[in-house]
């Protein structure tokens, strides 16, 4: 993987060339007196190029806050290596070489590919602490593995409640839950073990940095993941309890 700074040169001058190009296409548009198609797709591909540097400077930013560049290696590079691909199906996609609906179902793909592998990465710190706790995150895995599958064909097929009929939905809530419960059990028993062992560093805690006594918290990521799974387990109770009302009355 790059180093820190490296990332820093590589986005920051892709984003200054990309300001600088649009500034001279939009300077020539105005020239011009006519704002035809082809200026119009450049101008959404260089406003591309500085979405994707940002998107990526964000992540850089967290890394000199939280070290996550080290404590989430596997999620950051799946990540930029996302960001790579949707820059290119971006492109694809502006200049009609792929198809609209095609760019947007590929980026609800990145997205599940994107955060199944936070959902990994953080399970993997709980790994080799307990016996117990690495067999619930190699099941969790499993379960990680069969949802990312189940959404693809609710991603790319049309008209998915019929074409895939209500139990293929069934089956996804309840994986869901039992997705979001074993990831629940394993940071709740990770943070159990650190408590007995205040000795070792929590993986899951950043530093605030630049403080004379440097504050520990949750990781921004680990925040999200643990909202995500509790919407994972409540929402697919919230609509089968809706949905068996409904039936009632």
């Amino acid at each position: 993987m790059l180093k820190l700074t490296e990332f820093k040169k590589i986005f920051l001058f892709g984003l200054i060339g990309s300001l600088i190009i649009s500034a001279l296409v939009a300077v020539v548009t105005v020239l011009i007196g006519e704002f035809n198609e082809i200026f119009g797709r450049v101008l959404l591909t260089l406003l591309m190029v500085i979405t994707h540097s940002l998107i990526s400077l964000v992540f850089i930013w967290n890394d000199e806050k939280q070290n996550t560049f080290e404590k989430l290696s596997f999620f950051i590079n799946v990540v930029f290596t996302l960001i790579v691909i949707s820059f290119f199906t971006s492109i694809f996609g502006i200049w009609k070489m792929v198809p609209g609906e095609a760019v947007w179902h590929l980026y609800q793909t990145y997205f599940v590919i994107g955060f199944a592998s936070l959902h990994g990465d953080i399970l993997s710190k709980a790994l080799r602490k307990k016996k117990y706790i690495d067999i619930i995150v190699y099941i969790n895995y499993v379960f990680i593995g069969i949802i990312v599958l189940m959404l693809q064909p609710i991603i790319y097929t049309s008209n998915a409640t019929k074409v895939l009929g209500e139990m293929f939905f069934r089956i996804l809530a309840a994986v869901s839950i039992i997705d979001g419960t074993l990831s629940i059990l394993t940071i709740i028993f990770y943070k159990l073990y650190m408590h007995k062992h205040p000795e070792i560093q929590d993986s899951l805690q950043g530093n605030l940095q630049g403080q004379a006594n440097p504050k520990k918290r949750l990781s921004i990521w680990v925040w999200i993941l643990i909202i995500y799974l509790a919407l994972q387990i409540i929402f697919p109770l919230i609509f089968y309890v809706f949905g068996s009302l409904s039936k009632l009355f």
